[in-house]
């Protein structure tokens, strides 16, 4: 499985975590002492991809409607399919709304046991939320690790698990992350 590196990271190979392209499930029960991450403060946590655009969020949310256990998007645009609109629409009318109008879309997914949701308010920086009290073992780790290693595979960018902020700051622990180009994912 995966080795301590100098900076005390417990690090897990790509295909300990990630369920795959093929429906395979993942090989790696985390370590029961992961579940830590999530009860530090009670307070929730967020799955953040930073500086991106558009393009990745669309390609986010498409391969989480294919992979997800469930998917669920709720907006307020009556021109749109209600239950499955298309991701490119959805961007494209909310980032043609003015400012002060202050309406948007979720989108939540299920994992396992383990809902993400996502209340897009920035094109630049994806952010997912996820509440503690979901993630109570083995499983619930499981689940948050592969929507981790999925969020950062369709976007091409580190995926990092933090606690809730507003925006992201260079300066806030990150508490788990995965990056996609080394096929990595690490807990702090």
């Amino acid at each position: 499985m995966g080795g301590i590196n100098t900076r005390r990271q417990v690090e897990l190979t790509h295909e300990d975590v990630h369920a795959g392209e093929y429906g395979t499930r993942a090989q790696c029960l985390p370590e029961p002492w992961m579940c830590e991450v999530f009860h530090l403060d009670g307070s929730l946590r967020d799955i953040r991809v930073l500086d991106v655009t558009r393009v990745e969020w669309i390609a986010v949310l498409e391969r989480l409607r294919v992979v997800a256990d469930e998917t669920e998007v709720e907006h307020p645009y009556p021109r749109l399919d209600s239950v499955r609109p298309a991701f490119a629409d959805l961007f494209r009318i909310w980032a043609d709304e003015s400012e002060d109008q202050g309406t948007s879309f979720a989108f939540r997914a299920r994992f396992g046991a383990v809902w993400f949701f996502a209340l897009p308010c920035d094109e630049e920086e994806i952010e997912f939320s996820v509440w503690p009290e979901d993630v109570l073992d083995g499983a619930g780790v499981s689940a948050v690790l592969r929507f981790l290693v999925e969020v950062a595979t369709a976007s091409q960018r580190p995926a990092l698990l933090t606690a809730e902020v507003v925006r992201y700051d260079p300066g806030l622990r990150t508490l788990l992350s995965h990056d996609p180009v080394t096929g990595r994912t690490s807990h702090i």
